[in-house]
């Protein structure tokens, strides 16, 4: 059985999934084996390792034998993600967490009391979530509070924030890729994917949440969900 913490910049999940497909989607991944190695493939690179964070964008699969494992994704537009970039990746797809950082974190886990309190200490192991340094554009940052106000993701909600922020539609597309490293159409589908994992937690139908988050179709959000993350909808929420 999967334990989930959402928060809207960040998912914990303690997972038992296996082999998912090699997929790449916006998340930057903190993944820890709770008691195993974890298999591990990063683009062109395949090792072992008892944890390690993968950049956004970034090819991967990752799983473990005995399918125990903490997985972390955080929003790319999160200051988790900015500090993670700059504390532990650099500019490399991926990197392993030394054996002391690792242990810490699954003395945490172990010793945990409540899922939110396991989140909060392993952020804070990891060095995470202190002053917010990350330095937007105020008319990015102003289309990023407008987004997560909306309930839906429309077909047209390009024009729709550039209409909010006083931009063209090229000039809003400049400064979000100059300002968080992705283009904002690659954004606005990962954000319709967490809205889609907002209605179902709430309402507990595919297709109400899939359509409530601007989807086409139930199919169309499972499809966009097993291209993502590399397990269908259906496998999510079985796991």
């Amino acid at each position: 059985m999967t334990e989930t913490l959402f928060e809207y910049d960040h998912i914990l999940m303690r997972s038992q999934y296996r082999t998912p497909d090699i997929h790449t989607h916006l998340a930057v991944h903190l993944i820890v084996g709770l008691g195993a190695m974890l298999h591990c493939r990063v683009r062109d690179s395949s090792f072992d390792a008892k944890a390690v964070i993968i950049a956004s964008d970034a090819k991967h699969t990752v799983y473990s034998d005995s399918g125990e494992m903490l997985v972390f994704l955080f929003d790319p537009a999160s200051r988790y993600a900015g500090e993670l970039k700059r504390l532990y990746l650099h500019a490399d797809s991926f990197t392993c967490l030394d054996e002391e950082k690792v242990q810490n974190i699954n003395d945490l886990w172990q010793h945990r009391g409540s899922l939110a309190d396991a989140d909060k200490a392993i952020l804070e192991c990891l060095g995470l979530g202190g002053e917010n340094n990350l330095q937007l554009d105020p008319r990015v940052a102003k289309a990023l509070k407008i987004l997560k106000k909306m309930d839906e993701v429309p077909q047209d909600a390009v024009g729709y924030l550039c209409e909010r922020v006083f931009l063209s539609k090229s000039r809003l597309s400049h400064l979000f890729k100059q300002n968080l490293g992705i283009s904002l159409s690659r954004y606005l589908a990962w954000e319709k994917m967490r809205k889609g994992f907002i209605h179902f937690r709430k309402y507990g139908s595919i297709t109400d949440a899939a359509l409530m988050a601007g989807f086409d179709s139930p199919s169309h959000f499972a499809a966009t969900c097993k291209r993502m993350f590399g397990l269908s909808f259906s496998e999510y929420t079985k796991s």
